[in-house]
């Protein structure tokens, strides 16, 4: 028997999930991957893959005729298993139907499951007819596919997390840390399901000597009232807010530098900040959403507090900030166990190869 041929589709913002994926299935004998990348933009990035620029919206009806054109050059009825990290509602999946073998199944990776009362109503309408017009998925989180096995009983899927997300060594020194302290790092695209308001208001509402104790970097792009946060900061001197998009040579030292990873959300999918962290052996001090419940063994190796509560934040950092070095070594080396035997490369790509093997006819 011969390699299974497989389809492997990104689209631009999911590439960052796929990238290592992608090329460690590829060492693998069995499977002969032709990976296309398409987005509006390049990737900044090299790698074993073809990128086909976007060169319409989505809601562009001549979309539909561009997904066709791009699957027909690749040769789609030639495939034996189509893995889609893609959403290009409302043709993209219309045109990929209508394109392959009726044969061939298409496994999308359901990065949106749950609908939040955040989402778009266009997002939530792709998701609904992702789930009803496909029949097999990758769910990201134990939480999610929980919930999808209720609700879409006759339905295949398997579990897998994301892979750890490496952005290399330290290469910059351009934030302030204060090794006498308890470092905190928030980290990542500022919205309100992120509860940044309420991390504010834990902190600056501490007692002077935890306060004293502790320092909290808040690092990522607002698309919120930037004004409204730096007033709420307000002379707080544990407290430093980089209100940018920060560039990816500086995230190492954000994670290598500091103690904890703060992930106060209200509700989350899954959460990039969060692999980031595990990757470079940095605790997290977390809400207790099941989308982090899962992933934190609370006080084992990291902390977790009830959501929306800023009490349980309060003292979720006191306890953080009450441990011994031995202790605190301790909890990182509980985490590297973690991570090592379910989100590292090989733990997490041995979920994609039993599953594909089992779909595969």
């Amino acid at each position: 028997m011969g390699k299974v041929k497989i389809l492997w589709l990104t689209e631009g913002w999911a590439y960052d999930t796929d990238k290592e994926i992608v090329p460690f299935l590829s060492q693998q004998n069995e499977y002969d991957i032709t990976w296309l990348v398409i987005g509006k933009d390049k990737i900044n990035d090299s790698g074993n893959y073809r990128f086909v620029k976007l060169p319409y919206s989505y809601g562009d009806f001549r979309t539909c005729g561009f997904f066709k054109r791009t699957l027909r050059e690749v040769g789609v009825k030639g495939f034996d298993l189509i893995y889609s990290s893609f959403h290009g509602f409302p043709f993209y999946y219309l045109a990929l139907l209508c394109e392959k073998r009726k044969s061939t199944p298409v496994v999308h990776a359901a990065h949106n499951v749950i609908p939040y009362p955040v989402w778009p109503w266009k997002l939530r309408l792709a998701v609904k007819c992702e789930f009803r017009w496909l029949s097999h998925f990758q769910m990201f989180s134990k939480h999610t596919a929980r919930w999808f096995k209720e609700h879409y009983p006759t339905k295949s899927f398997f579990y897998a997390p994301m892979v750890v997300k490496d952005f290399g060594e330290v290469r910059t020194d351009n934030y302030k840390f204060d090794e006498s302290k308890v470092n905190l790092l928030f980290f990542g695209n500022i919205v309100g399901n992120k509860r940044l308001d309420l991390l504010i208001d834990a902190v600056t509402s501490l007692p002077e000597d935890v306060q004293n104790k502790i320092h909290l970097n808040i690092c990522g792009k607002c698309r919120m009232d930037e004004e409204a946060f730096v007033k709420q900061i307000d002379d707080c001197k544990a407290i430093s807010a980089y209100f940018k998009r920060i560039p990816d040579d500086e995230i190492p030292e954000l994670f290598t530098k500091s103690q904890y990873l703060m992930l106060p959300y209200q509700d989350v999918a899954q959460s990039g900040p969060h692999m980031i962290a595990y990757n470079y052996n940095l605790p997290v001090i977390a809400s207790d959403i099941p989308g982090f419940a899962e992933r934190v063994d609370d006080g084992k190796n990291g902390f977790l507090f009830h959501v929306d509560d800023k009490q349980a934040l309060m003292d979720a950092i006191t306890k953080a900030t009450q441990l011994s070095s031995e202790q605190y070594q301790d909890l990182k080396k509980s985490l590297a166990d973690k991570v090592r035997d379910t989100y590292s490369l090989e733990a997490v790509s041995k979920r994609y190869i039993e599953y594909f093997n089992s779909i595969i006819k």
